[in-house]
């Protein structure tokens, strides 16, 4: 029973560094699923249990991707790309960026639904703006 106690504390122990990139993933999966109910309420969907359950293998899916690139980059990668890159657990920093891409682009769609706005074509505007505001202010 000792061994198996140690052997389960040692591998929670391995993902320990990976627990931020885990967590920021669910929040933006958390978001996501927010802001997606808000949507289909504002569009007259019907929202069933069926619809919500797929948050599970979601996340599941999300956070074993992470898990498996971490591995990856521990167990097989990590000298070759520290040599040439010097970025520790660049695999799995690419995976986790890439999923929260992915939930980024869903929740501005969400909240183009909710609000009618692109959010990220309002940060856009907003950057134009910041810069035309920087030039006047150095021409004066």
């Amino acid at each position: 029973m000792n061994y198996l106690k140690a052997f389960i504390i040692s591998s929670l122990t391995f993902f320990v560094p990976i627990k931020p990139l885990l967590f920021l993933v669910g929040i933006f999966i958390f978001a996501d699923t927010i802001l997606g109910v808000w949507a289909a309420k504002r569009r007259g969907e019907r929202i069933t249990s069926r619809k919500l359950g797929n948050i599970v293998p979601k996340m599941l899916l999300y956070q074993a991707a992470v898990i498996i690139g971490y591995t990856l980059d521990k167990l097989l990668l990590e000298e070759f790309i520290l040599l040439l890159f010097n970025i520790d657990m660049m695999v799995t920093k690419l995976i986790a960026m890439t999923l929260i891409f992915i939930e980024t682009l869903s929740l501005n769609e969400n909240i183009e639904c909710i609000t009618g706005k692109n959010i990220f074509q309002s940060f856009k505007q907003m950057i134009t703006r910041a810069s035309k505001l920087k030039k006047e202010i150095k021409d004066i």
